[in-house]
C-alpha cells in the first residue's frame, strides 16, 4: 500500500474507532439514567449526568432537557463544548446542568464522569451539619477522605456558581455534598460513577435509619476507616460487573436505552 493510502486508511480507522467509542459512551450514559430511575435516584425530569467525550477534554456528553430518566435513550444524549454549543445531537440543555457540568469538567479534567442528583437519603444528609459519617458503616468507609461539603450558593444558573461548584472537586474527591441541595459524584467512567452513586445512597440510607433509632452511631477507629477506603479504591470491587448487572436488569425490564 502506498504511504498516502496507508495514512488515509489509518486516519479513517481512527475516526471510525472514535465514533464507535462515543456511541458506546452514549449508550452507557443512557443506561445509567434508566438504572437511576429504577432505584428512585431521579427527581422529575431534573438533575443531570455528564461524561467527557473519550479522548477529549473540551467536549462532554449531557442529557437533553425534557425526557424522564426512565425513558432516556442514547439519542437523547447531547455532545456539548465548553462554550455551550451543541456539537452533536438534537435538543437543548438545561442551564444549571450546563453550568454545573462545565464547571466540573473544566476545573478537573480527570473528572471524566459527573453525576448530579437530589436522591433522597444523600440529600437528607446534605441538610444536616455533619453529613455522611464515613466511619459508621462499611459502605460509608469507601468514601472516607474522599468527600467534601460545599455550602449552598443559590441556583447554578450562571458561570460563577458553576465554577464555584467545580472548584470543590479536589484531586481525591469522589463526592461533593452540595449542602441543602444534593450531591455530585465523580468517576473515572460511567461504571465507576454508577457504583459510587449507588453505594453513596445506600450508605446515606442506612445512616438515616440508624439515627432514627435515637441512638448514637458506632464509629470504627480512624486507621481502620483509612485502610478500608484504601482497599475499596485499590480493588474497585467490581464496578464494571455491577453496571453490567444493572444493564441486564434494564434489558429485562426497560429495554430501548441504546436507541
Amino acid at each position: 500500500m502506498e504511504q498516502g493510502h496507508y495514512t488515509l486508511a489509518m486516519t479513517t480507522a481512527s475516526a471510525t474507532a472514535g465514533q464507535e467509542a462515543i456511541a458506546a459512551a452514549r449508550v452507557d450514559l443512557a443506561a445509567a439514567f434508566r438504572a437511576a430511575a429504577l432505584h428512585g435516584f431521579n427527581e422529575g425530569i431534573d438533575n443531570h449526568f455528564s461524561l467527557a467525550v473519550p479522548g477529549r477534554d473540551d467536549l462532554f456528553l449531557l442529557n437533553r432537557f425534557g425526557p424522564h430518566w426512565s425513558e432516556i435513550r442514547a439519542s437523547d444524549i447531547l455532545t456539548i463544548d465548553l462554550d455551550g454549543n451543541v456539537v452533536d445531537g438534537e435538543g437543548e440543555w438545561e442551564t444549571t446542568a450546563f453550568m454545573i457540568h462545565r464547571g466540573a469538567h473544566r476545573a478537573r479534567p480527570s473528572a471524566r464522569c459527573v453525576f448530579h442528583t437530589h436522591m433522597p437519603y444523600a440529600t437528607a444528609l446534605s441538610m444536616v451539619p455533619h453529613g455522611l459519617d464515613t466511619r459508621a458503616s462499611q459502605n460509608s468507609m469507601s468514601f472516607h477522605g474522599r468527600i467534601t461539603a460545599l455550602p449552598y450558593g443559590g441556583l447554578a444558573d450562571g458561570a460563577a456558581e458553576g465554577d464555584r461548584i467545580g472548584q470543590a472537586i479536589g484531586d481525591n474527591v469522589s463526592v461533593v455534598m452540595l449542602q441543602n441541595h444534593g450531591v455530585l459524584v465523580i468517576g473515572e467512567d460511567v461504571a465507576d460513577a454508577w457504583q459510587k452513586l449507588y453505594f453513596l445512597e445506600r450508605a446515606c440510607q442506612t445512616q438515616v435509619l440508624a439515627l432514627s433509632t435515637g441512638q448514637d452511631l458506632l464509629q470504627v477507629p480512624e486507621e481502620i476507616a483509612v485502610r478500608t477506603a484504601d482497599r475499596f479504591e485499590r480493588d474497585s470491587f467490581g464496578a464494571s460487573e455491577l453496571f453490567a448487572a444493572e444493564r441486564r436488569r434494564l434489558d429485562r425490564e426497560n429495554p430501548g436505552y441504546d436507541l
